[in-house]
């Protein structure tokens, strides 16, 4: 449910590298920063960006009864604890991805959403990106003819962050920058996974610093996907077909989109609409779900958060990652 909902309260529990990315947007889309949860940051961070209220700890942010959406930007392995004190203080919950360290995790808050009848939301951008339906309208289209691969890469040097090479926190490439790859080519093949093939290059800490992932589907098509935290990519996926291929320039957040034909002549040319910063789309669905009186979003749903925790389940077990008590 909405308590404001013409003002839009957001708050933020967590005040990390990524809220400080998103916070300059939500003024400029519609939205109110109301309040900011931090154990340590709390303060500067809503003067820098000007938040209404700062909370020095969770239970006081969670208390307050304006507050329209809460969303978490904390490490990987608190989003489980941190979803749940959302959820039994009512509040609706925008959590960044990973949205939790495993498939157990994600089914315990989701039955709990559900049962508490409030909205519970993963924020992996791109899913909620108009790109995505630019795409599915150029395959229903038929210019590229039925899918016989993807291709996806993505690839960042941050290994000197301690999130990332931290096993207790949930680190590695798979969970921050892999499941971009993952989410890319299950945007657009929907059958079943029918073998999945991974590898990785670990950190000392156990992490995977770089991997490489195959996913075989039922009906024959292939997915060949790479992820790392160590290098620098070109960010492409290319989606291959009977009579064509689709380009796109950065699977993370893309500009344009080419369509190419048998003889590799472009086609056709999509520029992606214009953007704040590409964070608005998530919580726009997000009210738009609360709207419409649901708690989850069309654009990834809770059926599709868990297919993706599970098969991140799958491919950290393939390449020999496990997290803290796991």
């Amino acid at each position: 449910m909405l308590t404001n909902s013409k003002r839009k309260n957001i708050a933020f529990l967590g005040a990390g590298s990524i809220a400080n990315k998103i916070a300059p947007m939500l003024k400029q889309a519609g939205f109110h920063p109301y309040a900011v949860g931090s154990l340590s940051r709390a303060k500067d961070f809503a003067l820098t960006h000007g938040f209404e209220k700062f909370y020095t700890d969770y239970e006081g942010l969670l208390k307050d009864q304006n507050i329209d959406l809460v969303y978490i930007n904390t490490p990987h392995s608190l989003h489980y604890d941190h979803i749940k004190l959302c959820l039994e203080n009512h509040k609706n919950v925008l959590c960044e991805k990973s949205f939790t360290l495993n498939f157990k995790q994600a089914k315990e808050v989701v039955e709990l959403a559900r049962a508490k009848n409030v909205l519970l939301a993963e924020g992996i951008w791109t899913r909620y990106m108009p790109y995505i339906d630019i795409i599915k309208d150029l395959l229903a289209k038929d210019l590229i003819g039925e899918i016989v691969s993807i291709e996806a890469n993505l690839a960042y040097n941050v290994t000197h962050k301690n999130r990332i090479t931290s096993l207790e926190l949930g680190g590695g490439a798979l969970l921050d920058v892999g499941i971009y790859t993952l989410n890319f080519a299950l945007s657009f093949l929907k059958d079943e996974i029918k073998n999945i093939i991974a590898t990785c290059k670990k950190m000392p800490s156990g992490v995977d610093e770089s991997n490489g992932i195959i996913l075989e589907f039922q009906k024959g098509a292939f997915a060949f996907l790479n992820s790392s935290v160590a290098a620098i990519s070109d960010r492409k996926g290319v989606i291959n077909g009977t009579k064509g291929y689709i380009c796109v320039d950065n699977i993370n957040n893309p500009s344009s989109i080419k369509a190419y034909d048998k003889e590799r002549k472009l086609i056709k040319d999509c520029l992606v609409p214009s953007q704040i910063n590409g964070f608005e789309y998530e919580f726009e669905a997000c009210f738009k779900a609360l709207e419409q009186n649901k708690i989850e979003c069309d654009e990834m749903n809770h059926e599709e958060i868990l297919k993706m925790m599970n098969l991140m389940d799958r491919v950290r077990e393939k390449m020999g990652v496990k997290f803290i008590g796991e």
